[in-house]
């Protein structure tokens, strides 16, 4: 069917300019018959000249008639309105068919094509999606909690013929297998003469002491009951500061049992004077308050990376007081917060649970640093004065004294305490290391042999 050919014979029917009176039409009848006679003699006029001519030129003539330029004029624009018209249909059809396929190909993709394209949407508040970032604490709370627990000490007291139990403090502990064993501080349990462990669920059971590490800050107890939740232990080592960090615990005691804070890790290695010696720890800015000690730090995956230990709270003379007004005041503090990390404490549990301590190389004497100062001040040397020996060690053993100052080790010069302890800490017990001592302005060097730390307990 011709769209174009139909559609401009409407046009043609319908256009007004197109409908001309009876008396027009008679005079236009008679105008083309002679026109066309014309045209006849003129057509073989042409012929007879391309007859005698091999390159005719052909020639064109315009007829000088308004009407009939007139009338041209319109069917070329109708055509031509046609022709667009026709077109557009076209490429309307096209344009759908395209958008059609389109459509389709999209429709048949798989769910993660679809995953693909909404993952960058914003999550909505009301989303039920228990893998949103909405529900990502609460989830790890979900999981962590249960086996957080609540520990709570007391100290005997004895009044003439009975002995009473006098509340000492709380902290918060966390259980690492399902037959019931238990990490927290060496401090929370320091001096306890009575442990009670208390779980989310409602129940409590007394508690017996494993063992316990004074330098790391560490302990170990155990508790019996059934179906015990317990925790996921992490890789310290992977953590990078910015990571998320979520403190559970205890603060304030039961008051405020199974309190959850998140903050980030702020900081790795961070080098600690503790009432144990130096220590390196994970800071973070989770709120850590009295009786979060001992709890789990547990990164975005619910597992424990950490063990809140300490909260600076202040430091040092006030180095935001140029005028001296409150130099008596420490520089308040906040967010500070420390963990012990758990691939330190790892070994340390597994010690102490295997033999209810944990053996490390000792040479068996109790010993403090001389600085510069202390060295121009007594006439001493710098090393590690020797405070006292015990019995049956290796120091005695090789004949040290106290008194003495401990200038080398194993060839290296010590200036310090750490110095001495991080070359023992590189052997195991029976190795034998040569010592370099001075004694009242002398020096010689003796072999010592390590013990174990067990021996001593």
């Amino acid at each position: 069917m011709d769209y174009g050919k139909d559609f401009e014979d409407k046009i043609e029917k319908n256009d007004p300019e197109n409908v001309v009176p009876p008396e027009e039409n008679e005079k236009e009848e008679l105008y083309q018959t002679e026109e066309l006679n014309s045209e006849i003699l003129k057509a073989e006029e042409q012929k007879q000249e391309e007859l005698e001519t091999t390159a005719p030129i052909p020639k064109v003539e315009f007829r000088n008639n308004k009407k009939s330029l007139g009338k041209m004029v319109k069917r070329f624009r109708r055509k031509m309105v046609a022709s667009f018209i026709a077109v557009a249909l076209v490429a309307a059809l096209i344009g759908g068919g395209v958008t059609g396929a389109v459509m389709k190909y999209y429709g048949t993709q798989n769910d993660a094509s679809a995953q693909v394209v909404t993952r960058y949407l914003p999550l909505d508040a009301t989303s039920s999606d228990e893998s949103g970032i909405l529900n990502l604490i609460p989830n790890i709370y979900k999981i962590v909690s249960p086996a957080v627990v609540e520990i709570d000490t007391n100290v005997a007291y004895t009044n003439g013929y009975r002995t009473e139990y006098v509340p000492k403090g709380s902290g918060s502990g966390f259980i690492i297998s399902s037959d019931g064993y238990i990490v927290t501080n060496n401090h929370v349990i320091d001096g306890a003469s009575k442990i009670t462990v208390k779980l989310l669920d409602g129940r409590s059971a007394d508690a017996k002491l494993v063992g316990k590490d004074d330098r790391t800050d560490l302990a170990v107890l155990k508790i019996n009951l059934p179906n015990l939740p317990v925790v996921k232990l992490g890789d310290s080592s992977k953590l990078q500061p910015g990571e998320l960090a979520i403190a559970i615990g205890n603060p304030l005691g039961d008051s405020f049992a199974g309190t959850v804070t998140a903050g980030i890790i702020s900081g790795l290695n961070r080098n600690l004077q503790s009432d144990y010696g130096p220590v390196k720890l994970i800071q973070t800015d989770a709120a850590i308050n009295p009786g979060n000690s001992g709890g789990p730090l547990v990164n975005s995956k619910a597992e424990v990376i950490g063990i809140t230990s300490v909260k600076l709270t202040s430091i040092g003379p006030s180095i935001q007081d140029p005028f001296g007004m409150f130099q008596s005041q420490g520089t308040p503090v906040e967010g500070m917060g420390f963990a012990i990390p758990i691939n330190e404490a790892k070994p340390i549990i597994d010690q102490i649970i295997k033999h209810g301590y944990v053996e490390r190389p000792m040479m068996g004497i109790g010993a403090q640093t001389i600085t510069q100062q202390d060295a121009a001040r007594y006439n001493l040397p710098v090393g590690v004065y020797v405070v006292q020996v015990q019995p049956n060690s290796g120091a005695e053993k090789a004949g040290i004294q106290p008194g003495d100052v401990i200038i080398k080790a194993d060839g290296k010069n010590i200036t310090s305490f750490e110095d001495l302890q991080s070359i023992i800490n590189n052997h195991k017990v029976g190795d034998v290391i040569n010592v370099t001592v001075w004694r009242n302005g002398k020096t010689f060097t003796v072999p010592v042999k390590l013990q174990s730390s067990a021996n001593f307990q």
